[in-house]
Protein backbone atom coordinates (compact mmCIF):
# COMPACT_ATOMS: atom_id res chain seq x y z
CA UNK A 1 0.00 0.00 0.00
CA UNK A 2 1.07 3.41 -0.72
CA UNK A 3 1.86 5.34 1.89
CA UNK A 4 0.94 9.49 2.53
CA UNK A 5 5.07 10.44 2.22
CA UNK A 6 5.51 7.92 -1.14
CA UNK A 7 2.24 9.59 -2.49
CA UNK A 8 4.22 13.34 -2.05
CA UNK A 9 7.21 12.03 -3.77
CA UNK A 10 5.44 10.46 -6.70
CA UNK A 11 3.22 13.80 -7.14
CA UNK A 12 6.60 15.28 -7.74
CA UNK A 13 7.41 13.53 -10.35
CA UNK A 14 4.01 14.07 -12.70
CA UNK A 15 4.09 18.01 -12.09
CA UNK A 16 1.72 18.14 -9.07
CA UNK A 17 2.25 20.08 -5.91
CA UNK A 18 1.04 18.51 -2.66
CA UNK A 19 -0.95 20.42 0.44
CA UNK A 20 -0.81 18.61 3.47
CA UNK A 21 -4.08 20.04 5.00
CA UNK A 22 -6.37 18.84 2.41
CA UNK A 23 -4.02 15.76 1.79
CA UNK A 24 -4.37 17.00 -2.09
CA UNK A 25 -2.02 17.60 -5.05
CA UNK A 26 -3.02 20.00 -7.51
CA UNK A 27 -1.83 21.04 -10.89
CA UNK A 28 -2.96 23.63 -13.36
CA UNK A 29 -2.81 24.02 -16.98
CA UNK A 30 -4.52 25.94 -19.89
CA UNK A 31 -7.39 26.91 -17.48
CA UNK A 32 -8.30 23.80 -16.20
CA UNK A 33 -6.94 22.78 -12.13
CA UNK A 34 -6.80 19.08 -12.05
CA UNK A 35 -6.67 17.13 -8.24
CA UNK A 36 -5.82 14.09 -7.25
CA UNK A 37 -5.93 12.62 -3.61
CA UNK A 38 -4.98 9.14 -2.40
CA UNK A 39 -7.38 7.56 -0.22
CA UNK A 40 -5.71 4.63 2.05
CA UNK A 41 -8.72 3.74 3.59
CA UNK A 42 -10.53 2.93 -0.03
CA UNK A 43 -7.03 2.18 -1.12
CA UNK A 44 -7.40 4.19 -4.74
CA UNK A 45 -6.29 7.46 -6.05
CA UNK A 46 -8.78 9.61 -7.36
CA UNK A 47 -8.50 12.26 -10.01
CA UNK A 48 -11.26 15.46 -10.28
CA UNK A 49 -11.57 18.15 -12.33
CA UNK A 50 -14.18 20.88 -12.94
CA UNK A 51 -15.13 21.05 -16.60
CA UNK A 52 -18.00 21.56 -18.69
CA UNK A 53 -18.86 21.27 -22.30
CA UNK A 54 -19.58 24.50 -24.87
CA UNK A 55 -22.32 22.13 -26.08
CA UNK A 56 -24.38 19.09 -25.73
CA UNK A 57 -22.49 17.45 -28.78
CA UNK A 58 -19.05 18.25 -27.12
CA UNK A 59 -20.09 16.74 -24.12
CA UNK A 60 -21.05 13.89 -25.58
CA UNK A 61 -17.80 13.45 -27.77
CA UNK A 62 -15.77 14.13 -24.63
CA UNK A 63 -18.10 11.26 -22.87
CA UNK A 64 -17.04 8.97 -25.68
CA UNK A 65 -13.38 9.79 -24.92
CA UNK A 66 -13.50 9.41 -21.56
CA UNK A 67 -15.42 6.16 -21.65
CA UNK A 68 -13.01 4.67 -24.53
CA UNK A 69 -9.80 5.64 -22.02
CA UNK A 70 -11.71 3.60 -19.87
CA UNK A 71 -11.78 0.44 -21.87
CA UNK A 72 -8.24 0.59 -22.60
CA UNK A 73 -7.32 0.81 -18.65
CA UNK A 74 -10.63 -0.95 -16.67
CA UNK A 75 -7.80 -3.37 -15.57
CA UNK A 76 -6.58 -0.27 -13.24
CA UNK A 77 -9.09 1.68 -14.06
CA UNK A 78 -12.73 1.45 -11.34
CA UNK A 79 -14.41 4.47 -13.12
CA UNK A 80 -14.21 7.09 -15.13
CA UNK A 81 -16.78 9.46 -16.14
CA UNK A 82 -18.32 12.79 -17.02
CA UNK A 83 -20.70 13.71 -14.37
CA UNK A 84 -22.50 17.09 -13.12
CA UNK A 85 -19.52 19.16 -14.45
CA UNK A 86 -17.09 16.99 -13.34
CA UNK A 87 -14.40 14.75 -14.56
CA UNK A 88 -13.54 11.83 -12.25
CA UNK A 89 -11.01 9.09 -12.73
CA UNK A 90 -10.86 6.59 -10.65
CA UNK A 91 -7.15 4.23 -9.75
CA UNK A 92 -7.49 1.35 -8.05
CA UNK A 93 -4.87 -0.45 -6.46
CA UNK A 94 -2.76 -3.56 -6.78
CA UNK A 95 -0.01 -5.30 -5.46
CA UNK A 96 1.88 -4.15 -8.32
CA UNK A 97 2.32 0.34 -6.91
CA UNK A 98 3.99 0.92 -9.44
CA UNK A 99 2.06 -0.46 -12.87
CA UNK A 100 -0.37 1.71 -10.33
CA UNK A 101 1.77 4.68 -10.54
CA UNK A 102 1.86 4.59 -14.38
CA UNK A 103 -1.65 4.00 -14.32
CA UNK A 104 -2.31 7.63 -12.17
CA UNK A 105 0.46 8.99 -15.47
CA UNK A 106 -1.65 7.72 -17.90
CA UNK A 107 -5.02 9.09 -16.60
CA UNK A 108 -3.21 12.45 -15.96
CA UNK A 109 -1.68 12.57 -19.58
CA UNK A 110 -5.04 11.91 -20.60
CA UNK A 111 -6.64 14.62 -18.50
CA UNK A 112 -4.47 17.38 -20.66
CA UNK A 113 -4.79 15.58 -23.58
CA UNK A 114 -8.80 16.12 -23.17
CA UNK A 115 -8.41 19.64 -22.49
CA UNK A 116 -6.00 20.42 -25.38
CA UNK A 117 -9.23 18.59 -27.52
CA UNK A 118 -11.21 22.15 -26.99
CA UNK A 119 -14.30 19.87 -26.17
CA UNK A 120 -14.50 21.08 -22.84
CA UNK A 121 -13.97 23.98 -20.94
CA UNK A 122 -12.95 24.93 -16.94
CA UNK A 123 -15.69 25.84 -14.92
CA UNK A 124 -16.34 27.05 -11.25
CA UNK A 125 -16.64 23.99 -8.66
CA UNK A 126 -19.31 25.90 -7.40
CA UNK A 127 -21.62 27.97 -10.19
CA UNK A 128 -20.72 25.55 -12.85
CA UNK A 129 -19.85 28.15 -15.15
CA UNK A 130 -16.87 29.06 -17.67
CA UNK A 131 -15.47 31.53 -15.47
CA UNK A 132 -11.85 32.04 -14.28
CA UNK A 133 -11.01 29.94 -11.70
CA UNK A 134 -8.44 29.77 -8.75
CA UNK A 135 -7.48 26.82 -6.51
CA UNK A 136 -8.38 27.62 -3.03
CA UNK A 137 -8.91 25.96 0.53
CA UNK A 138 -12.57 25.87 1.75
CA UNK A 139 -12.35 24.68 5.21
CA UNK A 140 -10.31 21.16 4.66
CA UNK A 141 -11.33 20.76 0.96
CA UNK A 142 -9.52 22.22 -2.11
CA UNK A 143 -11.35 22.94 -5.07
CA UNK A 144 -11.47 24.77 -7.86
CA UNK A 145 -13.89 28.25 -7.92
CA UNK A 146 -13.93 31.62 -9.23
CA UNK A 147 -13.39 35.26 -7.84
CA UNK A 148 -16.93 35.48 -7.72
CA UNK A 149 -18.06 32.50 -5.74
CA UNK A 150 -14.99 32.91 -3.53
CA UNK A 151 -15.57 36.45 -2.48
CA UNK A 152 -19.55 35.69 -1.66
CA UNK A 153 -18.33 32.53 0.51
CA UNK A 154 -15.42 35.17 2.38
CA UNK A 155 -18.40 37.44 2.77
CA UNK A 156 -20.83 34.61 4.03
CA UNK A 157 -17.71 33.53 6.39
CA UNK A 158 -17.33 37.31 8.09
CA UNK A 159 -20.46 37.82 9.01
CA UNK A 160 -20.70 34.21 10.14
CA UNK A 161 -17.58 34.21 12.17
CA UNK A 162 -18.83 37.89 13.54
CA UNK A 163 -21.85 36.33 14.39
CA UNK A 164 -20.52 33.27 15.93
CA UNK A 165 -17.66 35.41 17.95
CA UNK A 166 -20.51 37.56 19.23
CA UNK A 167 -22.25 34.66 21.60
CA UNK A 168 -20.93 34.57 24.50
CA UNK A 169 -21.11 30.91 26.38
CA UNK A 170 -23.14 30.91 30.07
CA UNK A 171 -21.76 27.77 31.11
CA UNK A 172 -24.02 28.13 34.38
CA UNK A 173 -26.88 28.40 32.61
CA UNK A 174 -26.29 25.57 29.87
CA UNK A 175 -25.35 22.94 32.92
CA UNK A 176 -28.91 23.65 33.88
CA UNK A 177 -30.06 23.33 30.34
CA UNK A 178 -27.92 20.25 29.70
CA UNK A 179 -29.57 18.60 33.20
CA UNK A 180 -33.46 19.98 32.40
CA UNK A 181 -32.98 18.38 28.50
CA UNK A 182 -31.01 15.07 30.05
CA UNK A 183 -34.12 14.42 32.51
CA UNK A 184 -36.67 15.10 29.63
CA UNK A 185 -34.51 12.57 27.30
CA UNK A 186 -34.62 10.28 30.28
CA UNK A 187 -38.40 10.24 30.85
CA UNK A 188 -38.55 9.15 26.87
CA UNK A 189 -36.17 6.42 27.54
CA UNK A 190 -37.96 4.91 30.33
CA UNK A 191 -41.66 5.14 28.39
CA UNK A 192 -40.16 3.68 25.62
CA UNK A 193 -38.30 0.80 27.17
CA UNK A 194 -41.50 -0.22 28.21
CA UNK A 195 -42.80 -0.46 24.45
CA UNK A 196 -39.02 -1.50 22.53
CA UNK A 197 -36.93 -3.75 23.13
CA UNK A 198 -33.99 -1.02 22.35
CA UNK A 199 -31.27 -2.53 24.37
CA UNK A 200 -30.02 0.70 25.15
CA UNK A 201 -29.99 2.60 21.79
CA UNK A 202 -32.89 4.87 22.98
CA UNK A 203 -30.39 6.79 25.36
CA UNK A 204 -29.75 8.72 22.02
CA UNK A 205 -32.24 10.81 22.94
CA UNK A 206 -31.14 11.85 27.03
CA UNK A 207 -27.97 12.69 24.94
CA UNK A 208 -29.22 14.78 21.96
CA UNK A 209 -31.47 16.40 24.06
CA UNK A 210 -28.86 17.67 26.76
CA UNK A 211 -26.98 19.06 23.88
CA UNK A 212 -30.44 20.72 23.27
CA UNK A 213 -30.82 22.09 26.27
CA UNK A 214 -27.04 23.35 26.56
CA UNK A 215 -27.45 25.47 23.93
CA UNK A 216 -30.81 26.77 24.46
CA UNK A 217 -29.72 28.49 27.70
CA UNK A 218 -26.51 28.49 27.60
CA UNK A 219 -26.00 30.05 23.83
CA UNK A 220 -22.71 28.45 22.78
CA UNK A 221 -21.58 25.01 22.32
CA UNK A 222 -17.81 24.15 22.52
CA UNK A 223 -16.16 20.82 22.76
CA UNK A 224 -15.99 21.49 26.97
CA UNK A 225 -19.65 21.70 26.63
CA UNK A 226 -20.03 18.99 24.83
CA UNK A 227 -17.71 16.64 27.19
CA UNK A 228 -19.97 17.90 30.07
CA UNK A 229 -23.07 17.30 28.03
CA UNK A 230 -22.04 13.58 27.54
CA UNK A 231 -20.77 13.31 31.01
CA UNK A 232 -24.19 14.45 32.41
CA UNK A 233 -25.77 12.44 29.99
CA UNK A 234 -24.12 8.78 30.87
CA UNK A 235 -24.96 9.78 35.03
CA UNK A 236 -28.95 10.37 33.86
CA UNK A 237 -28.65 7.26 31.61
CA UNK A 238 -27.68 4.92 34.32
CA UNK A 239 -30.22 6.44 36.59
CA UNK A 240 -32.78 6.00 33.60
CA UNK A 241 -32.01 2.69 32.89
CA UNK A 242 -32.36 1.53 36.62
CA UNK A 243 -35.71 3.55 36.49
CA UNK A 244 -36.64 1.84 33.52
CA UNK A 245 -36.17 -1.86 34.55
CA UNK A 246 -37.98 -1.12 38.13
CA UNK A 247 -40.89 0.84 36.25
CA UNK A 248 -41.13 -2.67 33.99
CA UNK A 249 -40.97 -4.75 36.42
CA UNK A 250 -43.68 -2.93 38.62
CA UNK A 251 -46.03 -3.27 35.50
CA UNK A 252 -45.30 -7.06 36.15
CA UNK A 253 -46.46 -7.18 39.59
CA UNK A 254 -49.51 -4.98 39.07
CA UNK A 255 -50.58 -7.43 35.69
CA UNK A 256 -49.79 -10.40 38.60
CA UNK A 257 -52.59 -9.12 40.56
CA UNK A 258 -50.00 -7.88 42.81
CA UNK A 259 -51.56 -3.78 42.86
CA UNK A 260 -49.01 -0.88 42.16
CA UNK A 261 -45.75 -1.95 44.23
CA UNK A 262 -43.19 0.48 43.37
CA UNK A 263 -41.56 -0.52 46.67
CA UNK A 264 -41.37 -4.08 46.27
CA UNK A 265 -40.31 -3.90 42.23
CA UNK A 266 -37.09 -1.92 43.80
CA UNK A 267 -36.83 -5.14 46.17
CA UNK A 268 -37.14 -7.55 43.09
CA UNK A 269 -34.99 -5.39 40.96
CA UNK A 270 -32.18 -4.85 43.81
CA UNK A 271 -31.85 -8.77 44.66
CA UNK A 272 -31.87 -9.63 40.86
CA UNK A 273 -28.99 -7.49 40.25
CA UNK A 274 -26.96 -7.90 43.31
CA UNK A 275 -27.67 -10.79 44.85
CA UNK A 276 -28.73 -13.77 42.19
CA UNK A 277 -27.16 -11.34 38.78
CA UNK A 278 -30.21 -12.43 36.77
CA UNK A 279 -30.68 -8.69 35.81
CA UNK A 280 -26.94 -7.65 35.80
CA UNK A 281 -26.14 -8.98 32.25
CA UNK A 282 -29.19 -7.42 30.50
CA UNK A 283 -28.31 -4.36 32.25
CA UNK A 284 -25.26 -4.22 31.29
CA UNK A 285 -25.54 -4.48 27.53
CA UNK A 286 -27.83 -1.91 27.74
CA UNK A 287 -26.02 0.56 29.36
CA UNK A 288 -22.57 -0.66 26.80
CA UNK A 289 -25.12 0.36 24.06
CA UNK A 290 -26.58 2.96 25.61
CA UNK A 291 -22.98 4.64 26.02
CA UNK A 292 -21.47 3.26 22.44
CA UNK A 293 -24.83 5.36 20.60
CA UNK A 294 -23.77 8.32 23.05
CA UNK A 295 -20.41 8.49 21.49
CA UNK A 296 -21.57 7.99 17.53
CA UNK A 297 -23.51 10.79 18.84
CA UNK A 298 -20.99 12.75 20.41
CA UNK A 299 -18.48 12.40 17.14
CA UNK A 300 -21.88 13.37 14.80
CA UNK A 301 -22.42 16.49 16.92
CA UNK A 302 -18.57 17.93 16.52
CA UNK A 303 -18.85 17.48 12.78
CA UNK A 304 -21.84 18.91 12.56
CA UNK A 305 -20.37 21.65 14.50
CA UNK A 306 -17.29 21.70 12.86
CA UNK A 307 -19.48 22.41 9.90
CA UNK A 308 -22.01 24.71 11.24
CA UNK A 309 -19.21 27.12 12.33
CA UNK A 310 -17.51 29.80 9.40
CA UNK A 311 -14.93 27.77 7.27
CA UNK A 312 -12.20 29.30 6.74
CA UNK A 313 -11.16 30.29 3.08
CA UNK A 314 -7.63 30.33 1.93
CA UNK A 315 -6.01 32.40 -0.79
CA UNK A 316 -5.07 31.34 -4.16
CA UNK A 317 -3.03 28.30 -4.10
CA UNK A 318 -1.74 29.48 -7.69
Amino acid sequence: MVTESEFQEFIITIGYRYNEKTKTAFNSFEGFHALIRFSEQENRYALTMSAGANNSADAAEAVKRIKEFYEEHKNYIIKAEFKKRSINIYVKMTVDSQTDKEELKEAARFIIELCKSEKIVPVCKVCGRHRETGVYIIGKEMCAVCSRCINRKRRQYIHRRNVFEKKKQNMPAGIVGALFGGALGAAVYILIYQLLPTYGAAAAAIVVLSYMGFVVTGSRATKKSAVICTALSVVIFVLAEYAAVVANMAIIIERNGGGIAVSEAITVINNSIFVDGSYLVPILVDLGVGVGVMIVVGVAYFLKRKYTRPLKISDNLL
